[in-house]
């Protein structure tokens, strides 16, 4: 988004490793990145955030409501922490960032775009995921709900669907189960693992006026995976 001309607003977790090399890499092509910390899973201190961006008069015009973990196990493993947990950041949290967004824009009269961060597990509930699959089928049901209600106002509201894709929590999932390695690629059509720079096309089509007539939709990005 910052190569495609975005300055970004970045809500991240205090101490977050990664948020020095997002912001190097915005900076590095010439967009300004404004940054607020906060534990997504806490919807008093989200919501608190949002003031706080408000508060600085930053009004961004397209949310990328990705906050997301898991906790791999069977359904019997998963304990209240666990259930809580993931369902605080997948599901609450995605609701509240689209809610403060989008009612900001509405009070100020503009338009804008929300896109949300799905799953293939949003449709194929696979096993040892179930909590997430929860969450993520609930965060496609969110997208629904969302743009029927503020299509009216110019927000278009879509979701992404990736499959597997190979970023930091995909690596950790790989170190534990070695064996996983060798089943995405042969359970994936494209015969690979997906790469954050795959997304690129989609989150750009979303998130510009080539959408403006396309609300309420969950792409899959994900090399075929759902369909085999």
């Amino acid at each position: 988004m910052a190569e495609s001309g975005a300055d970004i607003v970045s809500i991240h977790l205090p101490g977050d490793r990664g948020q020095a090399v997002l912001e190097d890499a915005v900076r590095a092509v010439g967009r300004k990145v404004a940054a607020f910390e906060c534990d997504i899973g806490n919807s008093t201190d989200l919501r608190a955030t949002f003031h706080s961006i408000w508060e600085s008069e930053i009004v961004p015009d397209i949310l990328l409501n990705c906050a997301g973990l898991n906790s791999r196990g069977a359904i019997e493993e998963m304990t209240d922490e666990k259930i809580d947990l993931i369902f605080s950041v997948n599901l609450k949290g995605s609701y509240v960032a689209a809610q403060e967004f989008g009612m900001r824009l509405i009070k100020l009269g503009r338009p804008g775009k929300i896109i949300n961060i799905g799953s293939f597990t949003s449709f194929i509930a696979m096993t040892n995921v179930s909590a997430y699959a929860a969450t993520k089928g609930g965060v496609v049901q969110i997208t629904k709900a969302f743009s029927n209600e503020w299509a009216q106002h110019g927000i278009q509201v879509n979701s992404i669907c990736p499959g597997y894709i190979k970023t930091p929590l995909a690596q950790e999932l790989i170190n534990k189960y070695p064996e996983m390695e060798e089943y995405i690629i042969n359970r994936t059509p494209a015969g690979r693992w997906g790469d954050p720079a795959d997304l690129r096309g989609t989150v750009l089509f979303l998130s510009s006026a080539a959408s403006d007539f396309v609300t309420g939709q969950s792409i899959a990005v994900d090399g075929g995976m759902m369909y085999r």
